[in-house]
């Protein structure tokens, strides 16, 4: 299993031109850095793979806006593309989500890694909107991610990425 997480990463990193990605010595866990993003992808012996980064600092403003946006955000994986947000004091806003080997390959892993990369930049920009003293909020509704596909609003038209 550890040579077919091996062969992941690599394929992920040829697809997004990344150079040579190193694994930790005992090879279950890889670093990269895309978009500004840190993210962590990690081999899970039982088969899986799991994906972790960071989105955006603890809000100080809205927070219990923010928190329950969050919350609903993780009914059915709305806006998540079957991903799980979290929210804590000591890291901040996370995204992670865990795949099955059986579903990746070198072949398409960036499309995974690309979507959990859409869906981190939707939450990081919608903390930081909404974390500013209510007198300089802006409408969140308003906002379209520049450059990606808007997340979809129908449940129905959501890739899933858990079996």
């Amino acid at each position: 299993m550890k040579a077919m997480f091996r062969s992941v990463i690599d394929g992920l990193a040829k697809a997004l031109n990344l150079p040579e990605v190193t694994i930790t010595p005992d090879g279950t866990s890889a670093l990269l850095l895309i978009d500004d993003f840190e993210l962590c992808i990690r081999f899970v012996p039982l088969g899986f793979i799991v994906m972790f980064t960071v989105v955006a600092p603890m809000p100080q403003n809205n927070r219990e806006e923010i928190l329950v946006s969050l919350l609903d955000a993780n009914t059915f994986y709305y806006q998540t593309q079957g991903f799980t947000l979290a929210a804590r004091e000591d890291t901040g806003v996370t995204l992670q989500g865990l795949i099955s080997l059986r579903l990746v390959d070198k072949d398409n892993i960036s499309r995974f890694v690309e979507n959990f990369i859409n869906v981190a930049e939707y939450w990081q920009k919608y903390c930081q909107e909404k974390d500013v003293p209510a007198s300089d909020s802006q409408s969140f509704a308003e906002y379209i991610p520049h450059g990606s596909p808007r997340l979809p609003d129908d449940i129905r038209d959501m890739l899933y990425l858990r079996v």
